[in-house]
């Protein structure tokens, strides 16, 4: 789906860490990591405040809706050095929240992320010289995904 979408899109937009990950599959997690990292399963949250509280200065009461950008906390600066690169040696990337954390985490995560792996896998076994053909666009509020992945490959390796 488009979580495996984004991955692959993700290693198709960095060819350097496209062919790391050929050659030492063992980054593949690193880079299904970066890539939720990037681009969250869900961009954001919709919860309602259970309490009366004040965070940062902005009053919040009981009943009001909270929207908590998940894909803004992936790319917090005071916790991820160079934010918005995509990097397969990042050292904290599994602390992202892409799946959100607590009561509210996605059951589904571990699923999900085996399920990337094995198709950047499979993609990394059928397909050689794998490269974009036309820019890529993401699109979607919430679940965003690239509306279209326009790739070139050959069946053989050189």
């Amino acid at each position: 789906g488009g979580m495996t979408a984004n991955a692959l899109r993700h290693l198709l937009l960095h060819p350097a860490a496209l062919a790391a990950v050929r050659a030492d599959r063992t980054l593949v997690d690193a880079a299904v990591e970066e890539s939720l990292r990037l681009e969250p399963a869900a961009a954001r949250v919709d919860r309602y405040a259970t309490v009366d509280i004040e965070l940062v200065g902005a009053r919040i009461r009981t009943g009001d809706l909270v929207v908590v950008s998940l894909a803004a906390a992936n790319r917090d600066p005071a916790v991820y050095d160079d934010p918005d690169a995509f990097r397969l040696d990042r050292p904290n990337a599994r602390t992202h929240v892409a799946f959100a954390q607590g009561p509210h985490a996605c059951l589904g995560a571990q699923l999900a992320r085996m399920e990337t792996r094995a198709a950047i896998d499979a993609v990394l076994d059928r397909l050689h010289d794998l490269e974009l053909v036309e820019p890529s666009a993401v699109a979607g509020t919430i679940f965003r995904k690239p509306v279209a992945l326009r790739v070139r490959w050959s069946t053989s390796a050189r």
